[in-house]
């Protein structure tokens, strides 16, 4: 354990964090009965994935969640049919935290629920997306279950997750890369039937091949205009405002960023990085019963098994099966 983490560990236990908690819990728990999980159901069932996946480790931590979503919303948004059946059918403009509490949970759910536990959810999920379909500007029709779409979808998330874990927690070597891309094709299962790539280089290649249908829309600019407006658990509200917007278009692929116009700013992510990394190392030691947690004391493993193994990358896991660094 580094430094770094000792000192959050330590600050952790300081009286002080009853309203992080309280921000962290109101996330983490959806008002929508739909999307509730009971991730202590089916003991000993590890789900798609499992407590030695590069999957568990990446998802379990919240900040990392937050930053992550920032580039694949951008991608998503950026493309006519996504963004149209976002803006159109999600509440996100009108009900910002309840539509954050189901996406975050139906992610969770599909990661670190018991294969019985999630399935009324995933059905649920299924059922809401099955409207979400209009017309296109070209004639043509847009569907949530077109399956390239649902495929696009899925990687950006991938994508975006990865490289915010990457540069918050630890690098990611190249074998974890195409583990976690390997792992998320079980997880993809959840939602329905589409093709998903089984390496890193494969999932890159399929999001760059979507570079000509990609543009700067007003939809996407809309979610950034929204996005900015949100502040951080944890921060202070004006601080905080905009620090996951600026990090989240620096972990954009170059290709991307260029063209859909977000020049750098080298001294305002660097600052954003600098004040979103020991968040993230912090908010760990302060989470009680979130669905990662839950998930492990299903399988008897501690609490903090993940958060463990994030501290201290090349130690013994259950299996052994994670890479030595």
């Amino acid at each position: 354990m580094g430094l770094g983490d000792a000192t959050a560990r330590a600050f952790a236990k300081l009286p002080i964090h009853g309203g992080l908690r309280r921000s962290l819990d109101r996330v983490y728990r959806p008002d929508d009965p739909a999307f509730r999980v009971d991730y202590l159901a089916g003991p000993g069932d590890p789900g798609d994935c499992g407590p030695d996946s590069v999957t568990w480790r990446v998802m379990a931590n919240p900040i990392v969640f937050a930053l992550g979503a920032i580039p694949a919303v951008i991608l998503q948004m950026a493309e006519e049919g996504i963004g149209k059946g976002v803006d159109t059918y999600s509440t996100y403009k009108a009900d910002t935290l309840g539509r954050t509490q189901r996406t975050l949970s139906a992610a969770l759910a599909s990661t670190y629920a018991s294969t019985s536990a999630k399935a009324a959810l995933m059905q649920e999920v299924a059922r809401r997306h099955a409207k979400v379909r209009g017309p296109l500007d070209d004639g043509s029709r847009y569907s949530a279950f077109d399956p390239a779409r649902m495929t696009f979808v899925h990687l950006t998330a991938g994508f975006g997750f990865a490289e915010a874990y990457h540069r918050l927690i630890r690098p990611l070597s190249a074998e974890e890369r195409d583990r976690l891309v390997a792992e998320s094709a079980a997880v993809a299962g959840d939602y329905g039937r589409f093709a998903v790539p089984r390496s890193h280089r494969e999932a890159e290649d399929f999001i760059r091949q979507w570079a000509p249908r990609l543009s700067r829309r007003p939809e996407l600019d809309n979610f950034l205009a929204i996005a900015r407006r949100g502040s951080i658990p944890g921060m202070a509200g004006g601080s905080s405002k905009g620090l996951l917007v600026t990090a989240g278009i620096a972990l954009l692929p170059r290709w991307a960023r260029d063209q859909l116009g977000f020049p750098r700013r080298p001294v305002q992510e660097a600052l954003a990085f600098a004040a979103l990394r020991p968040l993230a190392r912090f908010v760990p030691h302060i989470m009680t019963d979130t669905p990662p947690q839950l998930a492990c004391r299903r399988l008897g493993l501690p609490e903090d098994f993940l958060f463990r193994q994030a501290e201290a990358p090349g130690a013994p896991t259950l299996t052994g099966s994670l890479s030595r660094r």
